[in-house]
């Protein structure tokens, strides 16, 4: 395979191999294989139908198994199911899980940066949106993308995957090819390869940095635009975006009572036959809690923290550990009034822990 190393010899390899297949399957099975004659009626409902169950599929696929499994680590799945929907991945997008999750994780750690790869702030919506997938090719070869990337776990399995990208596409080529035929297997091979950039690149990284409301303060732009009800249904509830950046750990990316996020539906049908492990989940009180205790703990560990809490609290007259209850107070999101240089102290730790979140990640 050391031929293929170079992207022109690996293209030329796959024109003459889909050239042959075509012109194989034609001789032996008719232009029309086993069912090109099902798209000659009504075919505009049927190819749209199709589009969306592909896409459906492929969308949550990449949601759960990479996403909210394997990058955040918010559910765990069995090995089985992990393994059939990053097959699926495999063979209609030619991803791996070793190059989505760590390109990933670089995104949250540069969100909306100037190194994010897939920022519309920078790059402007309409690059994100068409040519995202280009962004992401080059972010997987990045070094500090690579140093992500040697970090995580790997089954043979998914080493394989990893070192054989476009076999799982060329074995899909070949079988749209021999069920429907030369013409519609190409354009359904086609449709297929496109959801990724289009739904996932365009669709989330591009559209949900662009507009939308926000639940949550985050550094970033990232919005919520769950409220495309049928689109964010079609990709998996990640249009509630701005959830999912501010509460990373979560596998439900739904935070008010008003959204719906099908992902978590499916992972609760996945956990009621035990083949899911639910992790974390997003609770607006334990959340708040959690992040008051961990207030505390910080303000107790950084030499620099303390500092700034007895420097207010001289500047404030108070004591304190009184001053230091008031802020894990306000904190939990208790109506509790704060001088302005307190409020800003305890937005100071809440922005520092979720820094630090974000970069347990990796």
């Amino acid at each position: 395979m050391e031929l293929f190393k170079k992207p022109l010899h690996l293209f030329a390899f796959m024109i003459s191999a889909y050239t042959a297949a075509v012109l194989t399957i034609t001789y032996f099975l008719g232009p029309h294989s086993f069912l090109g004659s099902f798209w000659t009626e009504h075919t505009a409902i049927k190819v749209i139908a199709y589009v969306c169950i592909m896409t459906h599929l492929t969308i949550t696929c990449m949601s759960l198994s990479f996403h909210r499994f394997h990058t955040h680590k918010g559910v765990h799945f069995n090995w089985l199911v992990d393994g059939l929907m990053q097959t699926w991945l495999w063979f209609v997008t030619s991803m791996s899980k070793l190059d989505w999750v760590s390109v990933h994780m670089y995104h949250h750690l540069h969100s909306d940066l100037e190194n994010d790869p897939h920022s519309p702030r920078h790059k402007g919506l309409a690059h994100v949106f068409f040519l995202g997938s280009l962004d992401y090719t080059r972010a997987k070869e990045k070094p500090e993308v690579l140093k992500i990337r040697h970090r995580l776990p790997v089954t043979p399995y998914e080493l394989f995957i990893s070192k054989n990208l476009f076999v799982g596409p060329m074995l899909l080529v070949t079988l749209n090819l021999v069920i429907f035929g030369a013409f519609w297997g190409t354009i359904l091979s086609a449709i297929n390869f496109l959801i990724s950039p289009v739904f996932a690149v365009g669709g989330v990284n591009a559209i949900a940095h662009w507009i939308g409301y926000k639940n949550h303060k985050t550094i970033d732009n990232s919005r919520n635009i769950g409220f495309l009800f049928p689109l964010n249904f079609l990709i998996c509830g990640e249009l509630d975006h701005n959830n999912h950046h501010a509460h990373q750990r979560s596998c439900s990316f739904r935070h008010k009572w008003y959204e719906f996020d099908i992902g978590y539906v499916y992972i609760k049908i996945l956990n009621f036959f035990k083949l899911a492990d639910i992790r974390t989940v997003y609770n607006t009180t334990k959340f708040k809690k959690d992040l008051a205790v961990k207030a505390l703990a910080l303000i107790e560990m950084e030499k620099r923290f303390q500092d700034r809490l007895n420097a207010l609290s001289k500047e404030m007259n108070q004591n304190a550990a009184d001053l230091k209850l008031q802020i894990a107070s306000y904190l939990e999101g208790k109506k509790y009034a704060l001088e302005k240089p307190v409020k800003d102290f305890a937005k100071e730790l809440k922005f520092y822990l979720r820094q630090q979140a974000a970069l347990a990640h990796v």
